[in-house]
């Protein structure tokens, strides 16, 4: 059996970080830690997690190529209200390419234009960086979308930054077509354990996984699935506080639902295995789909969201904003949608949820089916959590909807319901009991015999709140 361990710690990350910092020139380790521990304990977050909050922080995305640019969103954002600031990374950095990125941004600074669609962190390096946050006393993120992200990783840390997204899963299945999985999964395992030892020993940093995955009719028991397996990876090499994570699915019972499994199934597992130290938070993503082109349309969507957020009792909501069908939003919209968000969260009030029969089947019926898969994915005849999680994509009792990368197996199919919730069609090999796909198929109902083509049906089901 593939048992989560603290004994499958990673060994050798101190060589392996000696041959990655030498070969990219990268930052001192022991400044990195001296500069860290230097920080107002105010800009960890994992502190800001452990502190009583009654309502879920608020953290938009946001990234430019330019200091100047992405300064002065950083400004603008803490002047918003947002409780933690986002450093959202271009895709040419997502994908190792610093040349490319350099270059890039060395070209749009000569033009006075973006070339790029975020910040190249290690284009700018650690100097720069920390000075993109002098005088803004809270906890900064990094997002980016990256399978091998030591060196970024690296940078961040070195750069003040105390919260890291993402995992070999989330940040490979939907991002990358060809990256090796066991490559990427023992690269998080190199981040997990950076994490770990990185922070003083009051004020750990805190790692996020990615749940949204690729934000296209991903049914809950995957989102909970991969959720848990990154949160184990993680516990396993050291991580003392992380944050699952889920995007908004477009019905306000399938997410409250989702929501408690996470909750519950995460305490579960960390106590089944002895990571009682490893304190979860979770994270709630508006609408990650196609977007309202329409402000009046996008308005009423990003507020709704907020609301769920609330009812579904998160620690933090990711934003959007009303330009997100456009293109990356400008300063001034993602400030508006920061403002807008505390406006509706501070109106609705904390501790009613919404219960009843729908949201009570939803949360059993998530339950069962995540628990048979992760009962099926830790029952692998394996030497590690880590060889079973790849075992898992590789039979595809892991699948994504929807994911490029070619070890994904593609062949679960989903639709949704009438009620907007997502239902499973065809579990390809996602192991399911039979009970619950038979209640899968009767929730969906009946399709009319020569109704609209498969196509059209789901080209409506991805645009549900568009």
């Amino acid at each position: 059996m593939s048992r989560p361990s603290s004994g499958a710690c990673a060994g050798g990350i101190e060589e392996e970080r000696s041959r990655l910092l030498g070969h990219h020139d990268g930052p001192d380790p022991a400044t990195a830690a001296a500069h860290l521990a230097s920080l107002p304990r105010s800009r960890f977050a994992s502190l800001a997690y452990r502190r009583p909050h009654t309502r879920p922080y608020v953290q938009p995305r946001g990234g430019f190529p330019s200091f100047a640019r992405q300064r002065a969103l950083t400004l603008a954002l803490a002047e918003a209200g947002a409780d933690f600031l986002p450093l959202t990374v271009d895709s040419h950095t997502r994908h190792n390419d610093y040349a490319t990125a350099s270059a890039l941004l060395a070209a749009g600074l000569r033009r006075d234009r973006d070339l790029l669609n975020g910040y190249p962190l290690v284009s700018h390096g650690v100097a720069a960086t920390r000075r993109l946050f002098e005088g803004v006393d809270r906890p900064v993120s990094l997002r980016h979308g990256t399978p091998d992200a030591r060196l970024l990783a690296e940078i961040a840390l070195a750069s003040g930054i105390t919260e890291i997204e993402g995992g070999g899963l989330s940040y490979t299945l939907p991002y990358a077509r060809e990256f090796p999985l066991d490559r990427a999964l023992a690269h998080w395992q190199y981040v997990d354990r950076l994490c770990a030892t990185a922070g003083p020993a009051d004020a750990p940093v805190h790692r996020e996984s990615f749940g949204p995955l690729t934000a296209t009719l991903v049914p809950p028991v995957i989102t909970v699935v991969v959720q848990l397996c990154e949160l184990l990876l993680a516990a396993e090499q050291g991580v003392r506080s992380f944050a699952v994570s889920f995007g908004q699915t477009g019905s306000v019972e399938q997410d409250i639902a989702l929501a408690a499994v996470l909750r519950r199934m995460s305490a579960g597992l960390l106590a089944r295995y002895g990571f009682d130290a490893v304190r979860v938070g979770l994270v709630y993503h508006q609408w990650m789909g196609p977007f309202p082109g329409e402000p009046w349309r996008a308005w009423p969507l990003i507020a709704v969201s907020a609301a769920v957020a609330r009812l579904a009792g998160a620690d933090k909501v990711v934003v959007k904003t009303p330009g997100e069908a456009a293109g990356i939003p400008a300063v001034e919209s993602n400030a508006e949608a920061v403002r807008a968000v505390r406006y509706v969260l501070d109106m609705v009030p904390g501790g009613c949820g919404i219960a009843g029969g729908a949201v009570e089947e939803e949360r059993e019926l998530i339950g069962g089916e995540a628990a048979a898969v992760m009962e099926h994915l830790l029952a692998q005849p394996c030497p590690s959590l880590l060889a079973a999680v790849h075992r898992a994509v590789r039979t595809g009792a892991v699948d994504v909807p929807f994911a490029p990368h070619e070890q994904n197996a593609g062949r679960l199919v989903t639709a949704r319901g009438p009620d907007r919730r997502i239902r499973i069609v065809d579990p390809g090999g996602v192991p399911l009991p039979a009970a619950e796909l038979r209640r899968e198929r009767a929730l969906l109902g009946a399709r009319k015999p020569g109704g609209e083509p498969l196509w059209e049906r789901l080209l409506r089901d991805i645009r549900t709140l568009a």
